[in-house]
C-alpha cells in the first residue's frame, strides 16, 4: 500500500522519499568540503587544504553513489 500524493501525476510517497534520498547522495559528496573551504578562504592561506583527503573523499562518495 503505497499513499498517492497526486492522482494525475501518479506521486507517490516511495516517489517522493526515492527522490529526496537521491538528491541528499548528491548534496552530501560536497558537505564534507564546506568546512575546509571557509577556512582557506578566512585566512587566505591554503596551508590546511590536503589533497588526499579530497581524494580520500571522491573515491568514498563515488564508490557509494555506485553502490
Amino acid at each position: 500500500m503505497d499513499w498517492i500524493i497526486n492522482d494525475e501525476m501518479g506521486l507517490t510517497v516511495g516517489h517522493v522519499v526515492g527522490w529526496a534520498a537521491a538528491s541528499a547522495m548528491v548534496i552530501g559528496g560536497v558537505i564534507p568540503y564546506v568546512p575546509q573551504y571557509l577556512e582557506i578562504k578566512k585566512t587566505q592561506d591554503a596551508d590546511g587544504f590536503s589533497l588526499h583527503v579530497c581524494f580520500a573523499l571522491l573515491i568514498a562518495n563515488s564508490l557509494r553513489i555506485l553502490f
